[in-house]
């Protein structure tokens, strides 16, 4: 929900990041205060019996929000790709936060877009009750909080986000809004904990620019600060994980990846590429401890909190099964649903749902086949290092995003962004990921257009990655081979 950075020594960059400041800090100003004012307006109204909306109420506060966001963000493009990264040189990760506290404060003030952040407060009052939201429905359960809850299916979020679910809610009997608060301050500690990890992570002569860029980045500020997605937290767990893997503790990595397996569940889908890298590398040592912990961690789980197969289903989001948002099959049925206010003759509505179903069945399979040529590229490449890996999982996770989930929320592209951000050679997927931010950000101000907003989410990234890798064909990508020095 921000933008730009410190300001350097050298006097042209200087009054460049000033110029810029200058235009974001407004934005930021007003989107902070019209969300804030959004959201304690929508509160006491949905309390007092009014009619419960997803994001926005009117056209006014549609645009206001969705346009200031969207020119945040590319502001924030704008700056990255046009500033050297020589210009920003922090010895300490204490200043970067100082020149950056401002926009960490504004994205903390303003109250959480929709309604998810009531989701997990009700499910942490669950927990409270001693009832398990793995296996008895959001909906079953009454709360302060009900009017406010959007989906009423078992939990998708694993144990760990329940714990923090659990922790905020414990606030409601206060007053729910303090027990918001009290959930974005575990969102904005993690956050500020992943940008020291982005510049722990990067070398010198990187970390300054990258660092207070992911730092500031408008779509993390707004998705994983302003509205508190769980995301940030498996932003964590792939910077972690990205640790792990540049020092050589591979065993460990497991344990960083089922951290965020815990707490969403894409991470899971990592597992087997690490499996499969520790193979190659003939790392049986590390792959046996990383083999042990991982039954041991499930068997626990097994024991405790997921005792049975209907709440291992539930992280598996079960609620979205034949929805569809931001994607190619809404992509279709926007298609099919315009042909057939043309032609009356056209397929009937229980005829296009099967075709839908089946699409998205289709697309599982393509990404079944895509990640089964990744993994075959782990022991066919001549060469394949831990940064190698890295991309590979992002890819792998930028795939099942843009084409293969049938419902695409504007914040999923977050957790991306800190991949790319510890993959500065990787200059196509850093690109993409970019631009895919773009597009999710567009996703509000397209809310309405359920057709040209599917374009845009889908097409923006996938023109970004055609047109990148027919640019950047025959190039290198530097760093790409080579470790990352990771400090001690």
């Amino acid at each position: 929900m921000k933008e730009t950075l410190p300001l350097p020594s050298s006097p042209q960059v200087t009054i460049g990041t000033a110029a810029f400041i200058g235009i974001a800090l407004p934005l930021a100003l007003y989107l902070s205060g019209v969300l804030t004012i959004l959201g304690i307006e929508k509160f006491h109204y949905l309390l007092a019996g009014g009619r419960r909306f997803a994001t926005f109420p009117n056209l006014a506060s549609q645009l206001g929000i969705s346009l200031s966001y969207l020119a945040l963000v590319l502001l924030h493009v704008v700056w990255f790709l046009g500033t050297p990264t020589s210009a920003y040189s922090y010895p300490k990760f204490s200043s970067l936060l100082q020149r950056a506290g401002l926009f960490l404060a504004l994205a903390f003030i303003a109250y959480p877009l929709g309604n998810d952040i009531y989701l997990y407060l009700h499910s942490g009052l669950m927990n409270l009750s001693a009832i398990d939201p793995f296996t008895v429905k959001a909906g079953a359960f009454t709360s302060e909080l009900s009017p406010f809850v959007d989906w009423k299916q078992t939990s998708t979020y694993g144990p760990i986000s329940q714990r923090l679910f659990t922790a905020a809610a414990a606030l409601v009997a206060l007053h729910p809004v303090l027990a918001i608060y009290g959930f974005k301050v575990f969102c904005l500690l993690a956050h500020i904990l992943n940008g020291f990890l982005v510049w722990k992570i990067l070398p010198p002569n990187m970390r300054g620019k990258v660092a207070i860029a992911y730092l500031l980045a408008p779509v993390l500020l707004m998705e994983q600060v302003g509205s508190a997605h769980v995301d940030v937290f498996v932003s964590t767990s792939i910077l972690l994980t990205a640790l792990c893997l540049f020092k050589g503790l591979y065993s460990r990595a497991f344990l960083a990846i089922w951290g965020g397996f815990l707490t969403k569940t894409i991470p899971v889908i990592w597992l087997p590429l690490l499996l499969c890298f520790l193979v190659r590398k003939r790392c049986w040592v590390n792959l046996l401890l990383g083999l042990l912990a991982s039954i041991a961690i499930a068997i626990g789980l097994w024991k405790t909190v997921l005792p049975n197969l209907a709440a291992w289903s539930s992280l598996l989001n079960p609620g979205v099964v034949g929805q569809y948002q931001s994607s190619l099959p809404a992509l279709l049925r926007a298609g099919l649903e315009t042909f057939k206010a043309l032609d009356p003759a056209a397929p009937s509505p229980a005829a296009q749902k099967y075709w839908l179903l089946q699409f998205s069945r289709y697309l599982l399979v393509g990404f079944a086949a895509f990640y089964a040529w990744v993994v075959l590229q782990i022991f066919r490449r001549p060469a394949y290092s831990a940064m190698t890996l890295l991309e590979d999982m992002g890819w792998v996770a930028l795939v099942l995003m843009l084409y293969a989930t049938s419902w695409l929320m504007p914040w999923y592209v977050s957790i991306l962004y800190a991949i790319a951000a510890v993959l500065p050679g990787a200059r196509l997927f850093g690109l993409t990921v970019l631009m895919f931010g773009v597009s999710s950000s567009a996703m509000y101000w397209l809310v309405g257009d359920a057709g040209l907003r599917s374009l845009m989410a889908i097409g923006l990234p996938t023109f970004t990655m055609l047109a990148g890798a027919w640019i950047l064909r025959g190039e290198r990508e530097p760093g790409i081979q080579e470790e990352l020095r990771v400090e001690n």
